[in-house]
Formats: structure tokens, C-alpha cells, sequence
């Protein structure tokens, strides 16, 4: 069974391969109630600030508790949330928020200072945390092809502003809609160079997705993050509210 409805499988098939996730996450971020930003803004305020989150029944008593909303909206929220995959949920617990954070450990992290570090999803949201939640810091990964060499990509409160090494590109992998968005974004990764990304294509039987060459990056692969990122923003507009 498809994770997507028929009429959405439609509608990401329009997409280029390796750019159905960001059109998906753009899709979702249209239409959601203050009330569901407002929860989505406290669960990922608590993440940042803690590094982990309760179980998912304890997280509800909590939200409605600090919230000071009805607990009737504020499951209707929740489950609204956990229809769009903008909160993901397995056996009970929290995994994923926002098509962005991960609540275990990844490939790619995110270090917004000295006693924050949060996980990943993915590439994409390597791409676009910065923007998506106004803070500036580093994103650290090592090399999805060698799985030695240390990848640093550099933002500020807007998107990615410099990396290290230059020579950095990425793998977007393409979704069918077969599985969660925040599930399949786990595919792709940064690699060091053009060399090691072509390596692992080759060694990967060539999967469906976009490479992101060392030259194309500051064009194609900065702007993708920064139109995702901004998106997602709009997600999260009460973060202010909960620092």
C-alpha cells in the first residue's frame, strides 16, 4: 500500500527525479492551522533544546499542559501533523519533525552552538534547517561515499553560505510515494567530491535521484535549500514563542 494517495502519486510524478521531497515538503507546509504550527513549533523548540523528546502519549499530556489548548485540539492537531508526515511516529515514539529533524542519530547533524547538536533527516534538510528554523550554525557529515571524510557545509539564519571542502556535492534520492517522505529522504547524502559521488552511484547500481556536482552547488543546490527552508519556516512560525 502506497503511502500517498492516488491523486498525490499524480501529483509527485510531475516532479524531476530527485526533487519530489522538496516539492512534497512545499506542498504540505500550505494549509496547516495555527493552532498545528503552534504544537509543531513546541516539539521542535523541545527537541533543540533537550536533544530528545518523551513518548508520544507523554508529549500530548505535556503540549496540552503547556499550550493551555483544549486536549481535543490539541490531538486534532497532532494527527493532522502525523497525516503530512510533518511529525513521524514509530512504536510509539517520536522520529522525525518537520521533514528536518531526526530524533536519532544520522549521517548528517546540525550544530547550532556549542551544546546543540541535532540530527538530520537527510540531504534536503541539511539544505534547508538554517533557514527553516533562523538559526545559524554548521552542518556536519562525513562523506556518504568513503565514510571517512569530514564534511562541514557553513549557514547562516537565511541557508548554506560556504562549505569545506569546495568541493562538496550531494545525492537528492527521487521517492515514488511508496514509503514516508521522512523515510525515504534517508537515501541520499553529501559526498567530497565529484569523484566520490560518482563512485557510489556506480557502486549503487545508479539510483533513481539528482546528483548535485561540486560546480553545480551554489547554484542549484543552495537555492533548492533555500526555497524548502523557507516553506518550512512558515511551519514553525511560533519557535520564537517557545525560546
Amino acid at each position: 500500500m502506497a503511502w500517498l494517495r492516488n491523486e498525490d502519486l499524480l501529483q509527485i510524478g510531475k516532479d524531476p527525479p530527485g526533487l519530489e521531497l522538496a516539492g512534497y515538503w512545499r506542498r504540505a507546509a500550505i494549509g496547516v492551522p495555527d493552532s498545528a504550527r503552534r504544537l509543531l513549533s513546541y516539539l521542535t523548540s523541545s527537541l533543540a533544546s533537550r536533544g530528545w523528546l518523551a513518548s508520544a502519549d507523554n508529549l500530548l499530556v505535556q503540549a496540552v499542559e503547556h499550550l493551555a489548548e483544549p486536549a481535543h485540539q490539541v490531538q486534532t492537531d497532532w494527527q493532522f501533523l502525523v497525516d503530512r508526515d510533518l511529525l513521524s511516529l514509530d512504536q510509539g515514539k517520536v522520529v522525525a519533525l518537520v521533514g528536518l529533524l531526526a530524533t536519532r542519530p544520522t549521517r548528517l547533524s546540525y550544530v547550532v552552538d556549542t551544546h546543540h547538536e541535532l540530527h538530520l533527516v537527510g540531504p534536503l534538510a541539511a539544505l534547508a534547517v538554517a533557514r527553516a528554523l533562523g538559526k545559524p550554525g554548521e552542518v556536519r557529515a562525513t562523506c556518504l561515499g568513503n565514510g571517512q571524510t569530514r564534511l562541514r557545509l557553513m549557514c547562516d539564519a537565511h541557508g548554506v553560505q560556504a562549505r569545506q571542502p569546495e568541493t562538496i556535492g550531494l545525492f537528492l534520492p527521487s521517492w515514488d510515494g511508496l514509503i514516508a517522505p521522512s523515510q525515504a529522504s534517508a537515501a541520499g547524502g553529501l559526498f567530497a567530491d565529484d569523484d566520490a559521488l560518482g563512485a557510489w552511484q556506480d557502486r549503487n547500481g545508479d539510483p533513481a535521484g539528482m546528483p548535485v556536482p561540486a560546480m553545480f552547488f551554489d547554484m542549484a543546490a543552495i537555492e533548492l535549500g533555500q526555497q524548502v527552508g523557507a516553506a518550512l519556516e512558515g511551519l514553525l512560525n511560533h519557535l520564537p514563542d517557545f525560546d
